[in-house]
């Protein structure tokens, strides 16, 4: 007997399983690489918004000048 015998599918049937399951997971991967930099890119835009906020109030307030009634 054959070392072959004992294995359900032929090599090649065995390889194509294992490469059907491969592509299958690569494309789940990319999904997620997909879906993370949409998020990280909500995060630098949302950072960017309080950015901007921020230096918005600083300069709508307006220091005390230094007058004589000071």
């Amino acid at each position: 007997m054959s070392s072959h015998s004992f294995s359900k599918n032929k090599p090649i049937e065995e390889v194509m399983v294992n490469l059907e399951s491969l592509m299958i997971d690569i494309k789940g991967i990319k999904n997620e690489i997909i879906h993370i930099k949409e998020y990280i890119r909500k995060l630098e835009v949302r950072q960017q918004l309080e950015e901007e906020k921020q230096k918005r109030i600083e300069d709508e307030y307006v220091k005390p000048s230094s007058g004589w009634f000071y």
